[in-house]
């Protein structure tokens, strides 16, 4: 949900005309796929197009103050990772 909510401020951001080469993604995609013990670069490179797909997804949502309406797509991604997994 950090990254997703960390996502939206930047493209926020970058909506209202803040546009800065220093914004830096939090790349927790591979930290999730390493602590979710995927490994090999097949693996790993199709772990990261489905955080990116939904990473992307996050344009879409209202910013709210409680990033709660983020909850479904961080659940809808994991179950994603998930069956990546096994």
């Amino acid at each position: 949900m950090q990254d997703l909510r960390h996502m939206q401020l930047i493209y926020g951001l970058e909506s209202i005309g803040f546009v800065e080469e220093g914004y830096h993604s939090l790349d927790l995609s591979f930290i999730i796929a390493e602590l979710m013990g995927m490994s090999g670069e097949e693996s790993v490179d199709r772990s990261f197009q489905v955080y990116r797909d939904h990473i992307e997804k996050c344009k879409e949502l209202d910013m709210t103050g409680n990033r709660e309406n983020l909850r479904p797509l961080a659940k809808e991604m994991y179950l994603r990772l998930k069956k990546l997994e096994g």
